[in-house]
C-alpha cells in the first residue's frame, strides 16, 4: 500500500489527538511549528470544518444569519471556525480578529484567511462589542472552570456566539451550562440553535442525565475513496463515517423563533418496524415512537440522516405520524408527502 503519511507526521497527529481526547491539551501551548499547524489544518481541522458545515447548514435552513460585521475567532488554532463562517456568509463581515495563546497559530490563521478573503481586514483582538460575532471551536475541555467563568463574562459583550464542540457527553453537558449561564443575567442571550425554545434545557432533569445534545455531520463522500484518508483512519483509529458534534448559537435580543418545532438528538434507536426518536422541545426531552406503517418515508429519511433534525411533529395516539421540516420550501406539502 502506498504510504501517504510519514512516520513523523503520524506520530505528531497521534500526540495531538491523545492530548485532545485526554483533555490535557489545555495545560500547555501545543502549537510548536508551522509544519505542525499545516498538518493539523489538513487533517483534524478539516474534520472539524465538516462539523461547522453541519451546524451552519442548519442555521441556513432556519433562515438565520448574523447581524454583526466583525468576527472574533477565540482560541482560533488554524482558523477553521472563522473560515467556515466567512464562507457561509460571504460579504457579511468587514474584519476578523484572532485570539490564541500561540502567536504562531494566529499568524497561520491570518495567512489562511487573507489568502481566501483578500479584502477582509485582519485586526488585533481589541475586545468585544455589539457588532461582534464570536466563534469558538473544540476548546471547552481545555478551560479550567475559573477561566470558563471569565470567558463567559467577556462573551456577554458580544452580539452573537457560535460555539461548536465534540459530540461527547462531557462537552455537550458543558455547552448546556454555557447556555443556561448566558440566558440569565445581564445582558441575557437567547438561544438560536440547536434549541427550538427559550425554556430551561430539558436534559438537566434527573431522568435525562444519561442523554446529551449531539448531532452528526455528513463527511464529504469523496473521502471514502481517498487513499490518504483511508490510511489515516487505519493508523489513528478514526471512524470516517461517524462525525458527532455539539453546538450552540446564541444572540442578544429577540430570539429566532421556531415555535412548535423539536430537535432530534443523536441517532434514533432502530427496532423492527419502528424507531424511537429522542426529541427536545419546549416541554422537555421525550422519547417518541415513529412507526413505519404510520410514516414510512419519514422513517426512512430519519434513518438515513438526510435532515437537520428540526421537525414539527404531528402526533396521534402518542406516536409520530408526520413531520414538518423547518427547512426552506413548502413544509406542509413536504410533511404530507412524508406521512404517506
Amino acid at each position: 500500500m502506498v504510504k501517504h503519511w510519514t512516520p513523523l507526521e503520524l506520530k505528531t497527529l497521534r500526540q495531538l489527538r491523545d492530548g485532545f481526547l485526554a483533555g490535557t491539551a489545555g495545560k500547555s501551548n501545543y502549537w510548536i511549528s508551522e509544519t505542525q499547524l499545516e498538518l493539523y489544518d489538513r487533517t483534524f481541522a478539516e474534520r472539524i470544518g465538516w462539523k461547522w458545515a453541519g451546524a451552519l447548514s442548519e442555521l441556513g435552513e432556519r433562515g438565520w444569519r448574523p447581524q454583526s460585521h466583525r468576527i472574533v475567532d477565540w482560541a482560533c488554532g488554524t482558523g477553521i471556525a472563522s473560515r467556515s463562517v466567512l464562507d457561509a456568509w460571504p460579504g457579511q463581515f468587514q474584519s476578523l480578529s484572532l485570539h490564541d495563546r500561540s502567536p504562531g497559530a494566529m499568524r497561520f490563521a491570518a495567512e489562511r484567511a487573507r489568502a481566501l478573503h483578500p479584502d477582509l481586514q485582519i485586526q488585533a483582538d481589541d475586545g468585544l462589542d455589539e457588532n461582534t460575532l464570536v466563534v469558538l471551536s473544540h476548546v471547552i475541555n481545555e478551560l479550567p472552570e475559573p477561566q470558563l467563568i471569565r470567558l463567559l463574562e467577556q462573551l456577554r459583550k458580544a452580539r452573537e456566539i457560535i460555539w461548536v464542540e465534540a459530540g461527547a457527553h462531557a462537552e455537550s453537558r458543558q455547552l448546556i451550562t454555557v447556555r443556561e449561564t448566558l440566558r440569565e443575567g445581564h445582558p441575557s442571550f437567547a438561544a438560536v440553535a440547536p434549541c427550538t425554545h427559550q425554556a430551561g434545557c430539558g436534559l438537566l432533569s434527573r431522568a435525562n442525565e444519561r442523554h446529551w445534545c449531539h448531532h452528526f455531520a455528513q463527511p464529504p463522500s469523496e473521502i471514502f475513496q481517498d487513499a490518504a484518508w483511508h490510511q489515516l483512519s487505519l493508523e489513528l483509529g478514526i471512524d470516517l463515517r461517524s462525525l458527532p458534534y455539539s453546538f450552540l448559537v446564541l444572540q442578544r435580543g429577540a430570539p429566532a423563533q421556531a415555535e412548535g418545532f423539536s430537535h432530534t438528538l443523536g441517532h434514533p434507536r432502530e427496532f423492527k418496524g419502528h424507531d424511537k426518536v429522542l426529541s427536545c422541545h419546549a416541554g422537555g426531552v421525550s422519547e417518541l415512537m415513529l412507526q413505519k406503517r404510520d410514516a414510512p418515508r419519514l422513517l426512512r429519511q430519519i434513518r438515513k440522516g438526510q435532515h437537520s433534525g428540526v421537525y414539527r411533529w404531528t402526533m396521534a395516539g402518542g406516536k409520530i405520524v408526520a413531520g414538518e421540516q423547518i427547512a426552506e420550501g413548502d413544509p406542509d406539502q413536504e410533511a404530507e408527502g412524508l406521512a404517506k
